[in-house]
């Protein structure tokens, strides 16, 4: 009978060690997925920044430059600017089709993996 008793306990001691190891590697699971998911938000918003001030540099250069072919500067900021706006146009065209299924797969992707 003791010797039932000794084996049920040592069985008992090992599940509640295997719980709390268990529960102890899903923490740390937790932890590399949130501070994965924080680094890459960062980088992204870094790299949308600079993209914002690439983009903001080459269309006023691409302006000026126009604006000095045409001998008029207004007329070369507001073709640069129709550029953009067609750009724009073309974007949020697509977005339901074609950007959002793309954007939605790559998150569940990177969620996965």
């Amino acid at each position: 009978m003791e010797e039932t008793k000794n084996t049920s306990e040592k069985i008992v001691d090992a599940v509640g060690d295997w719980i709390e190891t268990y529960r102890n590697i899903l923490a740390i699971k937790i932890v590399e997925r949130a501070s994965q998911g924080a680094s890459v938000s960062i980088l992204g918003m870094v790299a949308l920044l600079t993209g914002i001030f690439i983009l903001l540099f080459i269309g006023l250069g691409a302006a000026w430059w126009v604006g000095e072919s045409l001998d008029n500067m207004k007329a070369g900021f507001f073709i640069v600017g129709a550029v953009y706006l067609t750009i724009l146009i073309i974007i949020l065209a697509m977005a339901k089709k074609v950007l959002i299924p793309a954007i939605r797969n790559l998150i569940i992707r990177k969620i996965y993996e």
